[in-house]
């Protein structure tokens, strides 16, 4: 008899008790949950590495492409040279098939103002915060208005942002191939058609397109 009632009470007891040690977690413990795998993901991270999957190269959980695909998109992109010194060099007769068209120059000063100012500056000038601060030292050559960047072939110019060159590492993870020569046509309308007077001008290119750049640049 008295053993049914040692049960019960420790029964009647327990129940509170599990419920306050329920509420409480620490760190990574989340202390007593109901049905866990209904809310934590059970799937493995793709990137992580877990030395279990020896099928696949580093253990890793995904499997790494199938050589030679190329991803959607860029089929008609596929670059034809290497990341190296030679491939620099023969990059030099390297020419797209995107237009150097108003509307592209539009879209690549746009992309420039998002991935280039900071260290080139909204007119070309090596004057971005980058480059003014320090942060990272500027490029030999002074601006876009160089004759550097005026005869720079746009092949190397394409070969610079696809693999990076100096201090400068490569974008072409944010920009596709399409983009890239974008930047580029509306980096030679800078190189090409920005006067002097327009280096002290207060207007970011910004809030001008290239047509008025160009409009500008002739009238001077």
């Amino acid at each position: 008899m008295k053993l049914n009632h040692i049960i019960k009470y420790t029964a009647i007891l327990a129940l509170p008790i599990m419920s306050i040690m329920s509420c409480v977690s620490s760190g990574d413990n989340p202390g007593i949950e109901y049905a866990p795998n209904m809310y934590i993901s059970q799937a493995y991270e793709p990137y992580s590495q877990d030395r279990k999957f020896a099928t696949n190269p580093h253990g890793m959980t995904m499997r790494e492409p199938v050589n030679g695909t190329i991803a959607r998109g860029q089929l008609n992109y596929v670059y034809p040279f290497p990341n190296s010194g030679d491939g620099y060099a023969a990059s030099a007769e390297f020419t797209g098939d995107v237009e150097s068209t108003e509307e592209n120059i539009q879209e690549g000063e746009r992309l420039y103002n998002i991935y280039c100012w900071h260290c080139h500056g909204k007119k070309g000038k090596n004057d971005g915060p980058i480059f003014k601060e320090k942060k990272m030292p500027a490029p030999s050559w002074p601006n876009y208005q160089s004759d550097y960047i005026k005869e720079l072939p746009v092949g190397k110019a394409y070969h610079t942002i696809t693999y990076g060159k100096g201090l400068m590492g490569s974008h072409a993870f944010m920009l596709d191939p399409e983009e890239r020569w974008k930047v580029i046509h509306y980096v030679k309308t800078l190189a090409n058609n920005v006067s002097s007077s327009a280096s002290t001008d207060t207007t970011s290119t910004a809030d001008m397109t290239a047509t008025d750049t160009l409009n500008s640049n002739s009238v001077n």
